[in-house]
């Protein structure tokens, strides 16, 4: 049974692996320059950071929470009440709800905060996800630091549950 919670700081390797893990697994292609995706890949790698420095990054997002299937963290989204910053669901656990679980979560933690939008620049990959979930593209693909993205977002106005 998948369950959610919130983000602890022992949670901090293992959430920052699942990124690295998923995003090369799914996203790496979607690229501008390829030094791009090093920076972003090394961004969460705790090889080359501090595990109380990749903490202190995940704490500049209040909202954060962790998808944990027997006791493994196997999803995570993280982001402001009117942008989600990340989410990544590990590849075996794709398109069995886990995205959808976090994704409801954030929007009800969101609209608790008083957010009438949610912003995302979703990969190319998550696009098709996101548009399932609602969120409209509001532009082209944009080069953001050197990754493709598009630029979506959802409004918040109608009813949102967990």
């Amino acid at each position: 049974m998948i369950t959610l919670r919130k983000f602890r700081k022992a949670d901090t390797q293992v959430v920052a692996l699942l990124v690295m893990s998923t995003y090369r697994q799914f996203n790496s292609t979607e690229y501008v320059s390829k030094h791009a995706i090093k920076e972003y890949l090394d961004y969460y790698d705790p090889r080359k950071n501090a595990i109380k420095q990749l903490y202190e990054n995940f704490q500049r997002t209040p909202i954060f929470y962790v998808a944990v299937d027997d006791n493994r963290i196997i999803g995570m989204i993280r982001g402001r009440p009117g942008r989600i910053s990340n989410l990544f669901v590990d590849g075996e656990h794709h398109k069995k709800g886990v995205g959808r679980l976090l994704v409801n979560r954030f929007e009800f933690e969101a609209k608790k905060q008083e957010s009438k939008e949610i912003k995302i620049r979703a990969s190319l990959y998550a696009t098709p996800f996101y548009q399932k979930m609602g969120y409209k593209k509001t532009t082209g693909i944009r080069n953001f630091r050197g990754l493709k993205v598009y630029p979506m977002k959802k409004s918040l106005t109608r009813h949102t549950s967990v």
